[in-house]
């Protein structure tokens, strides 16, 4: 009796799931629909940049010597040609005073060789004298003289040399790094401050090489930095690098700020939006409710009977939401959208 029951329970079981199945099946897949409409479509290339500026200096030693001191902190303003840090001038000072006494030491020995070729040249005169030893006196002349010049020469470079323990800004700027301190050992060349200047800075931004083709100069910029969520600002596309990074296969694109900006540093994060294309009027329908890639694409629309149908349609501009459709759809159409997994041609349908 109890195997009966188990039986009869098992086969209303049974029933009851193939009759759902069946009845799944005659109802149809549940999807959602979406009327095809008329709108604009604003077709960008989406990128990253940073900011740049090409008015930037490092302040650097132009001798060895220890930095005696650092007159700027970091993001102080200063003007160019400010004193920005000062070396210590002993040792050159040292060095003026050594080329000044030899320059003075051979400065006498030229008046005296000067005197004594005038005196060689009177002891020829009376017969005294051989011809041979006035040449020499004056051939010993031109060459003090030659040494008078490159002493002097010298004097001059160390006493220019001795100035360059001054270290000055050489534009209009803010302090964006200290690269030594005070008593800091320098030798020629190392860094001591950088400066930089934002008045003129521009955004450098990498575009995708497969989107250069749609890029030119002037065309309009939607900014949208990290560090100032919520804002968005405009700029402009000025011009394009001629050179592509064969690491990352992009190229930069040059894009200035507007003068009513936000307060920028060197390197800031933004997202852009270049626009390439602002259509009006189009017949669009939603992203996701387009199968495959390309002009050349499908839409699925639920027939009369419940039937899906898969269409094809030719696809222009596509913004973030959107895409323009050339041929294929009309104004007012229902498609599917989003289209769900698996979905086939034929297939029965129900809109939610």
């Amino acid at each position: 009796m109890r195997r009966w029951m188990v039986l009869v329970f098992l086969a209303l079981v049974a029933t009851t799931v193939l009759g759902r199945l069946a009845l799944g099946r005659w109802r149809g897949r549940e999807v959602s629909v979406a009327a095809v409409g008329e709108g604009r479509v604003v077709a960008a290339v989406y990128a990253t940049g940073r900011v740049d500026t090409d008015r930037r200096a490092t302040v650097r030693a132009r001798v060895a010597a220890p930095l005696e001191r650092l007159d700027v902190t970091l993001g102080e303003p200063v003007s160019a040609g400010r004193e920005v840090a000062r070396q210590d001038a002993v040792a050159l000072r040292l060095a003026v005073d050594r080329a000044a006494r030899e320059a003075d030491a051979a400065r006498a020995a030229l008046a005296e060789a000067a005197d004594a070729a005038r005196r060689a040249e009177q002891l020829i005169g009376d017969g005294l004298l051989p011809d041979d030893a006035w040449v020499r006196a004056r051939e010993r002349e031109r060459e003090l003289r030659a040494q008078v010049a490159a002493r002097d020469a010298a004097l001059a470079l160390a006493r220019e040399q001795q100035s360059w323990v001054v270290l000055r800004a050489p534009l209009a700027g803010v302090v964006s790094a200290i690269h030594h301190r005070a008593g800091d050992a320098l030798r020629e060349g190392d860094e001591v401050v950088t400066i930089l200047e934002l008045g003129t800075a521009y955004l450098r931004v990498a575009v995708d090489e497969r989107d250069l083709g749609r890029i030119r100069p002037g065309q309009d910029v939607r900014l949208a930095f990290d560090a100032y969520p919520g804002r968005s600002f405009a700029g402009t596309v000025t011009r394009l690098v001629p050179a592509l990074d064969r690491l990352t296969k992009s190229s930069d694109v040059i894009v200035t700020l507007p003068a009513d900006g936000p307060p920028l540093q060197l390197d800031l994060t933004v997202t852009v939006n270049i626009v390439t294309d602002v259509i009006d009027r189009a017949t669009v329908v939603p992203r996701d409710a387009l199968e495959g890639a390309g002009e050349e694409r499908f839409v699925y629309l639920a027939g009369a009977d419940r039937r899906v149908e898969r269409r094809p349609v030719r696809v222009g501009s596509c913004d973030e939401e959107r895409c323009q459709v050339i041929d294929g759809v009309a104004v007012g159409e229902r498609i599917i959208s989003p289209l769900p997994p698996g979905l086939a041609a034929g297939e029965r349908v129900r809109a939610r």
